[in-house]
C-alpha cells in the first residue's frame, strides 16, 4: 500500500513537472531569440582594445562608390569602429578595367585581413573566383546573386554575405513614359559581360514588350567603345536614352552625356549622382544609406560570425532626382507626381548661411550647399530662401550677425567656420543648426564626441589629413628636416591644426616651426619670419585668416625658393607644388543632407558630428619644375 502511494506520488511529481515544462516552452523561447538578439546586437559593437583591418576593393574612383564608402565608414563609427584608429583599411580599385579585377582580389587574399569588402557587381564575381582566405562582404551591387554569390539570399556561398540594391527598373520606364510625350523607343547601352546590366536590362526589356514599348539596345565591352556605341544608339531615332547602373557606361558618361545633349535626346538613369553630369533624370538608389546599411554586416564578420549564417539582403532607398533647367532646355514639363514626390518641396523653408570671412573654403562651402539643395529638388525662391550673413573677419561683426539671427526665425541654420558656430551656438538653442568647415568640432567645444554633442546642432569636420601631407613632404624632399607654417592664436580650429601638424611631423622626425599671425599684415611679416628661420617647405595649414592671405605667403615661398604645400586645393592652382585638401564644396553638400535629414524629422542631438565625404589630392607641374621637385609617380598619376 505505502509503495502504491510513493508511485502515484512520484508520477503525479512528474505530470506537474511536465506541465510546467511545457507551459515554460513559449517563455524560454522568447528568452532564448531575445538572448541571440542581444548577442547579434552586442557582436555589431567593436570590441574595445581590439584592432580591425579590412581591406576595400572597388571598380574604379566614382561618385557611387565615394557615396556607398562613405556611408560604410559613417555605419561603422556609429559601431564603434572608427578608421585609422581601431580599424584600418587597404583599399585598391581595378581602374575601370575588369582585366585587373581577378589580381586585385587575388592581392588582397594574400594581405594580413580581417575581412574584405568587395563594391560593385563585376568584383563580387571576380573575388568568388580567387578569394580562399578570408571572409568577404559585399555592396553596391545590382544583383550578387547572378554575380554567384549563392542561389538564393539565405542559400548564399558560405564565404559571402552583403546588400545588394536592385534598381527600381519598372518605375524608371514608367518615369520615361510619363515624363517624356509620344515616347515608342527607348534606347540603352550596356556592357554584356557585367551580370548586374545583363539582368537589369532582361527585365527592363520584358516590362518594355508588356507595355508596347521597344527597347534598342546596343553594347560595349570597354569604356573605349562607348562614345561610338552611344552615338550609334541616337542615330536608331530612340525618343529616350536610359542607362542602369552598367561600370563601363558609367566609365565614360561624360561622352554619353555630351552625345546625348548634341541630339537633344533625353537621359534618363539609376544613379542619382550623376544628374548634375547631365542627365535629366534619375529613378534610383541612396548609395550612401545602401552603404551605410552594409557597415551592420561588416561588423557582425569583423567581430566572428560566419558571413554562411548571415542572410543576403536586397535594400533600396529610392530617390527621384530631377534636372528641372536641363528639363526646360528639352521643353519637359515633368508630371506633378513627380516634382512633389520630394516630400520637402512646397513647404518654403527659411534658411541662413553665416560666414565669418570671405575665403575660397567658405565660397566652395557656400556652392556646394546651394547645388545640393537644387539637387535634392528644391528651388530658391519657390520651396526655400537663403539669407546669407559675412562678418568680413571681424568679431564684433560676427556676434552682431548671432544675435540678428537669434531675433528671427529659421528652420535651419547653416553656418561655416569654428568662429561662426561657436558664437552662433551660443546665442541659438531653439533652431536646429547645422555646421561645417569646422575642423576640429570638440576642441570648438561644441561636444564631448562625434555621438554626445549639443542637442540642437549637428555638422561637417574638414579636419585635414596631417599624416597624409607630412608623408607627402617627406617623399617629396628625400632627407629635409624642417617644415614651416603659419597659424593664427584666435581661432581654436587652427591651434588645434598646429597641435595635430606638429604631432605627425615628430612622428616623421620632422621639426615644426610654426609662427602665429593675427591680421593679414602680420601673415605677411610671419611668412618672411617662418622663410628667414630655414625652413625646407612651407606645410600651409588652413584656417579663416591664412586662407584668405594664401597668396602672400605663396609669394614669399617663390621668392624665398621655399616649396609651398597646401591644405587648400586652390592654392595648387596659385603656386603650391601640390595639396591634399578636404573637399570644401562637398563640405556644403553634406551639410544639406544632414539638414534635409532634420527636415525629414530628426533631431540634430540624433544625428552624429560627420567628416567631410570628399578629399582630393591635386598637383602642379610648372610649381614642381620651378622648385626642381619631382614627386613619386602614385602622386602624378590619375585615378
Amino acid at each position: 500500500m505505502k509503495i502504491r502511494k510513493i508511485i502515484n506520488g512520484f508520477l503525479a511529481l512528474l505530470f506537474t513537472a511536465a506541465i510546467l515544462l511545457v507551459s515554460d516552452l513559449e517563455n524560454r523561447k522568447d528568452k532564448s531569440e531575445t538572448n541571440s538578439k542581444r548577442m547579434v546586437a552586442s557582436g555589431m559593437r567593436a570590441i574595445p582594445g581590439r584592432n580591425y583591418k579590412i581591406g576595400l576593393t572597388y571598380f574604379a574612383p566614382e561618385k557611387a562608390f565615394d557615396r556607398a564608402e562613405q556611408g560604410i565608414w559613417d555605419g561603422l563609427k556609429d559601431l564603434g569602429f572608427v578608421k585609422d584608429s581601431n580599424i584600418t583599411c587597404i583599399s585598391q580599385h581595378a581602374n575601370g578595367e575588369m582585366a585587373n579585377l581577378q589580381p586585385i582580389h587575388l592581392n588582397m587574399d594574400n594581405q594580413d585581413i580581417d575581412l574584405i569588402v568587395v563594391t560593385s557587381t563585376p568584383a563580387v564575381t571576380a573575388a568568388l573566383s580567387v578569394v580562399k582566405n578570408h571572409p568577404i562582404v559585399f555592396s553596391l551591387s545590382y544583383t550578387p546573386l547572378e554575380a554567384g554569390a549563392g542561389k538564393s539570399f539565405t542559400d548564399h556561398r558560405p564565404n559571402i554575405t552583403g546588400v545588394g540594391s536592385f534598381p527600381p527598373v519598372e518605375k524608371t520606364i514608367d518615369f520615361i513614359v510619363e515624363s517624356i510625350p509620344n515616347v515608342k523607343r527607348i534606347g540603352t547601352l550596356y556592357n554584356s559581360s557585367e551580370a548586374n546590366s545583363v539582368k537589369v536590362i532582361g527585365d527592363g526589356r520584358k516590362y518594355c514588350e508588356s507595355i508596347g514599348i521597344e527597347l534598342v539596345e546596343n553594347t560595349a565591352i570597354n569604356t573605349n567603345e562607348v562614345y561610338q556605341a552611344i552615338s550609334a544608339l541616337c542615330m536608331r531615332n530612340v525618343d529616350a536614352i536610359w542607362i542602369t547602373g552598367d561600370n563601363t557606361a558609367f566609365q565614360a558618361f561624360s561622352g554619353i552625356v555630351k552625345v546625348c545633349h548634341e541630339n537633344k535626346v533625353p537621359l534618363v538613369i539609376n544613379d542619382i549622382d550623376f544628374v548634375d553630369d547631365g542627365a535629366l533624370a534619375a529613378v534610383g538608389i541612396s548609395w550612401y544609406k545602401t552603404g551605410y546599411r552594409t557597415a551592420s554586416y561588416v561588423a557582425r564578420v569583423l567581430n566572428g560570425e560566419s558571413p554562411a549564417d548571415i542572410p543576403i539582403e536586397n535594400y533600396v532607398d529610392e530617390i527621384i532626382r530631377l534636372n528641372t533647367d536641363y528639363a526646360k532646355e528639352l521643353g519637359i514639363q515633368f508630371p506633378d507626381k513627380y516634382l512633389h514626390h520630394n516630400k520637402l518641396k512646397g513647404n518654403n523653408y527659411k534658411f541662413c548661411l553665416a560666414h565669418y570671412v570671405d575665403s575660397p573654403n567658405s565660397e566652395n562651402a557656400e556652392h556646394g550647399l546651394r547645388d545640393e539643395l537644387k539637387r535634392i529638388g528644391l528651388i530658391e525662391g519657390e520651396d526655400f530662401t537663403l539669407k546669407v550673413f559675412n562678418a568680413q573677419g571681424d568679431i564684433s561683426t560676427l556676434n552682431s550677425i548671432a544675435e540678428a539671427i537669434s531675433s528671427d526665425r529659421w528652420d535651419i541654420v547653416f553656418t561655416t567656420s569654428t568662429p561662426t558656430i561657436q558664437s552662433i551656438s551660443k546665442k541659438i538653442t531653439d533652431t536646429p543648426i547645422v555646421f561645417t568647415n569646422v575642423g576640429d568640432p570638440l576642441i570648438a567645444g561644441l561636444g564631448d564626441s562625434f555621438d554626445n554633442h549639443m542637442n540642437h546642432l549637428t555638422g561637417i569636420s574638414t579636419l585635414s589629413d596631417f599624416e597624409g601631407m607630412v608623408k607627402l613632404v617627406k617623399e617629396a624632399i628625400p632627407g629635409i628636416k624642417t617644415i614651416g607654417t603659419i597659424y593664427t592664436p584666435g581661432e581654436v580650429n587652427s591651434v588645434s591644426y598646429n597641435d595635430h601638424l606638429k604631432i605627425e611631423a615628430e612622428k616623421y622626425g620632422l621639426k615644426l616651426i610654426s609662427v602665429p599671425a593675427n591680421s593679414a599684415t602680420e601673415v605677411a611679416d610671419a611668412a618672411l619670419s617662418i622663410a628667414n628661420q630655414g625652413i625646407e617647405a612651407f606645410t600651409q595649414i588652413s584656417d579663416n585668416l591664412t586662407a584668405s592671405c594664401g597668396a602672400s605667403i605663396i609669394k614669399t615661398a617663390y621668392n624665398s625658393k621655399i616649396p609651398y604645400f597646401a591644405f587648400i586645393s586652390k592654392q595648387t592652382d596659385q603656386g603650391a607644388i601640390a595639396s591634399i585638401a578636404r573637399d570644401y564644396y562637398f563640405a556644403g553638400v553634406d551639410a544639406v543632407n544632414m539638414a534635409k535629414e532634420i527636415l525629414e524629422g530628426t533631431s540634430p542631438a540624433n544625428i552624429p558630428f560627420r567628416y567631410v565625404t570628399k578629399s582630393s589630392l591635386k598637383v602642379n607641374t610648372e610649381a614642381m619644375e620651378y622648385f626642381n621637385i619631382q614627386l613619386p609617380e602614385k602622386y602624378t598619376q590619375k585615378e
